[in-house]
């Protein structure tokens, strides 16, 4: 009877064999990968929220006096004016020189497309700080209902 089967009946038999213990290791290791899955965004949540605690302490303390907002204030804004001149510097150079940006892919790369690239990673790097020192006065403007939405969100905040 086994010398008559044809090669689609072999196929046919090997893969019932082997369907179960597939089917039960891929729904072991399936339910393993959910579940690390599942620990790691609450590790991403419980370090999101450690962050979020951070930053409500750091504006408590403003709020109460505690520490001194305006030294942050400043090197806040010194920080961006800095990389604001860096930006400028390398614009003002890639206009002064050859503003050509081709490119090919073998060579290296041509000096202004660095300076362009440079130009707008100090400019993001002023405009990022700019953002912190706009979200941090606004946050200190607006403490309680800072307070209440963070409240809100991640549960009491003056426990931790």
């Amino acid at each position: 009877m086994w010398d008559r089967l044809d090669l689609g009946a072999w196929v046919g038999i090997i893969a019932l064999v082997l369907a179960v213990p597939v089917g039960v290791m891929s729904h072991v290791l399936g339910h393993r990968f959910l579940l690390y899955l599942e620990k790691q965004k609450l590790v991403r949540g419980d370090r999101t929220r450690q962050q979020a605690v951070r930053m409500y302490k750091r504006i408590k303390s403003f709020h109460n006096g505690t520490k001194d907002r305006y030294a942050f204030y400043l090197a806040l804004t010194g920080w961006a004016i800095i990389f604001t001149i860096a930006s400028a510097t390398c614009t003002v150079l890639l206009v002064l020189i050859n503003p050509d940006i081709s490119y090919s892919p073998p060579g290296p790369l041509p000096p202004s497309a660095i300076l362009l690239v440079l130009a707008i990673g100090f400019a993001v790097f002023a405009l990022i700080l700019m953002a912190n020192l706009f979200e941090t006065s606004r946050q200190l403007a607006r403490f309680d209902d800072y307070k209440a939405e963070l409240e809100r969100q991640w549960g009491p905040m003056d426990e931790d």
